[in-house]
C-alpha cells in the first residue's frame, strides 16, 4: 500500500474504535456517536482511496449493524431501496446511447461555426455545449466526451507552451461546465435527485420536475458565462489564426444526414425530456419510471441503439454504489438523531438575516464543508437532516435551503477534489492549486445568485 493508503486505514480504524472508547457528547445517543465514527471512518477511506470504493461502501453496509448503528442487516441497507439509485443506474445507459451517436459532436459544430471567431469564443462554444448536454446526461460522461473533443483541439497549436496554456483553460472550463449544466434539470445530475429524495423523506415537501427546471436554469444561464469569463481572465488561452480553426472543423467526423440510430436516441431523449416535463402536472408520471421506460426503449427490436454488454461496460458501478451507501448512512443519521444534534453543536441557533442572507451563509457553509468532505453525496446526506432542522430556527422554508444546498454541493470545483474534475485533472495541463484562480471566485458567484434567485423563484412557486 502507499504511505497515503496505510495512514487512511490506520486513521479509520483508530475513528471507529474511539467511538467505543470515547465519552459520548451531550445530546447525542450511543448509536449516533457510532454512526458519526463510521461516517467519518468512510470518508476518510474514500478521500486517501486506501480500498477500492465499491469495497470500501460494502465495508461500511456491513460496519452499520455491526457497530450497532443500525438494528440489522436490512435496516443498514435501506439506502438500496430507494427509486435514486435506479435513476443513477439507468442514466449510465442513457449516457452511452446519445455518446454512441454524433448528436454531441454535431451541436458542438454548430455551436463553433456560430460562435468560432477565435479561442476564447470556442471556448465558450464548448461549454455552452457541455452544459446543455449535461442538463440530461450526467456529468461524468459528459466531461469524458468533451475532454476527448478538447484534447483534439489543442492539437492545433504548434507551440508547446501555447498549448499548456489553452490546455489549462479548456481542461478546467469543461468540468465546471458540465456541473453547471447539472443544475438545470433533476435528470442534470443524481445529486439533484439526491436532494429532492431527502426533502420528501425528511420534510414531507415535494418539488416537481419543471419547478426545479424553474430555479436551476436561470442560475446556470447566468453564471455560464460568468464562469467562462473568470476562465478566460484566469488563465489567457493563446490565439491562432483563422484558417486553423477551419481546418480543425472538418476534422471532427459528422455525418451530414441524421442517421436511424441518431434519430432514434434524439426521439427517445425528448420523448423523456416530454414525461419529465408532464410529470410536473401528472403526479402518476414517475421521473424515475420515465427513465426506466426510456432505457429499455434503446434496446427494442429495430431500435437497438445499445447493447447489454455495452451498457453493463458504461456503468460507473463505484457511482452506484456510492450512491446506494450514501443513502444507508444517511437513514441512520436521521435514525440515531445525529442531524438534530449538529443543528443545536455546529450551527448557529438562528440568524438574525434576510431569507438571501441565510442562503448565501448555507452556501459559504456548503463550499467549506466540501473541502473537508469531497465527497458531494455523503456531505448533502449529512447536511440535509440538518438543514430541515435549520429551517425551523430561521424560518426560511426547508424547501429553499435544501435545493440552495443541493445546487453548491454539486458544483464542486474549487479544487479538482470531485469525481468530475478529476476526470480532466488525470491530462496534467493543470495542478491542484491552479483552479482556484478561476473556480473560487465562480463558486462566490454561484452562492451570489443561489442567495438571490432560490428565495425570489420559491416566493413566486409559493415555497
Amino acid at each position: 500500500m502507499k504511505k497515503r493508503q496505510l495512514l487512511g486505514l490506520i486513521v479509520s480504524i483508530a475513528l471507529l474504535v474511539a467511538v467505543f472508547v470515547l465519552k459520548t457528547p451531550q445530546g447525542l445517543t450511543d448509536e449516533g456517536f457510532t454512526t458519526i465514527g463510521i461516517l467519518l471512518a468512510f470518508l476518510m477511506l474514500l478521500v486517501t482511496e486506501a480500498l477500492p470504493i465499491g469495497v470500501i461502501c460494502i465495508l461500511c453496509l456491513a460496519l452499520l449493524p455491526a457497530l450497532g448503528a443500525a438494528d440489522s442487516l436490512k435496516t443498514a441497507l435501506s439506502g438500496y431501496t430507494t427509486p435514486i439509485l435506479y435513476f443513477v443506474l439507468v442514466s449510465f445507459g442513457i449516457s452511452e446511447a446519445v455518446a454512441k451517436v454524433p448528436l454531441s459532436r454535431r451541436i458542438l459544430i454548430g455551436l463553433m461555426r456560430i460562435f468560432g471567431k477565435n479561442v476564447k469564443t470556442i471556448l465558450l462554444a464548448i461549454m455552452i455545449c457541455a452544459a446543455a448536454i449535461s442538463s440530461l446526461v450526467s456529468n461524468v460522461p459528459t466531461t469524458a466526451i468533451f475532454m476527448g473533443i478538447g484534447l483534439g483541439f489543442l492539437e492545433i497549436f504548434e507551440s508547446e507552451t501555447d498549448r499548456k496554456r489553452t490546455g489549462k483553460a479548456i481542461m478546467i472550463a469543461i468540468p465546471v461546465s458540465s456541473m453547471i449544466g447539472g443544475i438545470m434539470t433533476p435528470a442534470g445530475t443524481s445529486l439533484n435527485l439526491l436532494t429532492m429524495d431527502l426533502l420528501d423523506q425528511l420534510a414531507g415537501m415535494n418539488i416537481t420536475f419543471v419547478q426545479w427546471m424553474f430555479v436551476g436554469i436561470p442560475i446556470a444561464v447566468v453564471l455560464l458565462p460568468i464562469a467562462w469569463f473568470a476562465i478566460v481572465k484566469a488563465y489567457k488561452p493563446a490565439e491562432v489564426g483563422q484558417e486553423k480553426i477551419q481546418a480543425y472543423l472538418e476534422t471532427i467526423a459528422v455525418p451530414d444526414r441524421i442517421e436511424k440510430k441518431e434519430a432514434l436516441v434524439i426521439i427517445i431523449t425528448l420523448g423523456m425530456l416530454v414525461f419529465w416535463i408532464a410529470s410536473s402536472w401528472l403526479p402518476f408520471l414517475d421521473v424515475t419510471i420515465i427513465a426506466l421506460f426510456g432505457f429499455v426503449c434503446y434496446f427494442l427490436p429495430g431500435v437497438e441503439v445499445l447493447t447489454w454488454k455495452e451498457f453493463v461496460k458504461s456503468v460507473s458501478w463505484e457511482a452506484f454504489f456510492l450512491v446506494g451507501t450514501v443513502l444507508c448512512i444517511a437513514n441512520c443519521i436521521v435514525a440515531n438523531g445525529v442531524s438534530a444534534w449538529f443543528i443545536d453543536t455546529v450551527l448557529p441557533a438562528t440568524l438574525s438575516l434576510p431569507t438571501a442572507g441565510v442562503v448565501f451563509t448555507v452556501s459559504i457553509i456548503v463550499f467549506l464543508m466540501l473541502l473537508v468532505i469531497p465527497v458531494a453525496p455523503a456531505l448533502i446526506a449529512v447536511l440535509a437532516p440538518a438543514m430541515v432542522s435549520f429551517a425551523g430556527t430561521t424560518g426560511v422554508s426547508a424547501i429553499i435551503l435544501l435545493v440552495a444546498m443541493g445546487i453548491c454541493a454539486s458544483n464542486c470545483y474549487l479544487f479538482p477534489l470531485d469525481t468530475v474534475p478529476l476526470i480532466t485533472y488525470s491530462t496534467k495541463y493543470y495542478t491542484m492549486m491552479d483552479m482556484p484562480k478561476s473556480t473560487a471566485f465562480i463558486q462566490l458567484a454561484l452562492a451570489a445568485l443561489v442567495a438571490i434567485w432560490v428565495p425570489l423563484a420559491g416566493g413566486l412557486m409559493g415555497w
